[in-house]
């Protein structure tokens, strides 16, 4: 499977910041912006609440792995940034994962007819 296309510059995350909208849990925040394309473009940011760049890097890991599964099922045509606000010392796979489809469905990202 191809990584999905990225968002890799500074004025491209605060284009979504500042017009997209976002929904949010204790642990992560997702902002989106309809980009008028084909394709959807992924950002990932951590904050430094985080923890150690051990930590922060962790945290970007489990949630582009959490990503690389769900890509297909996203609906196309948008640029999401997801935040990591704090750490999480029980950080797993399932949990993250979880936190990131409840967000996706609550901005009406995820595509009901690619479900599995």
């Amino acid at each position: 499977m191809k990584k999905p296309p990225v968002l890799t510059e500074n004025r491209e995350f605060q284009k979504v910041y500042r017009r997209g909208k976002y929904a949010a849990t204790a642990f992560l925040v997702i902002y989106c912006l309809y980009n008028r394309t084909e394709t959807t473009r992924i950002g990932i940011t951590t904050s430094k609440k985080v923890g150690n760049s051990v930590k922060r890097n962790r945290m970007r890991r489990l949630i582009r792995e959490n990503i690389r599964i769900l890509y297909d099922q996203l609906v196309p045509g948008f640029d999401i940034v997801i935040v990591a606000r704090k750490t999480e010392t029980t950080a797993k796979l399932e949990i993250i994962g979880k936190e990131i489809r409840y967000l996706l469905h609550k901005l009406g990202l995820l595509d009901k007819e690619r479900e599995c």
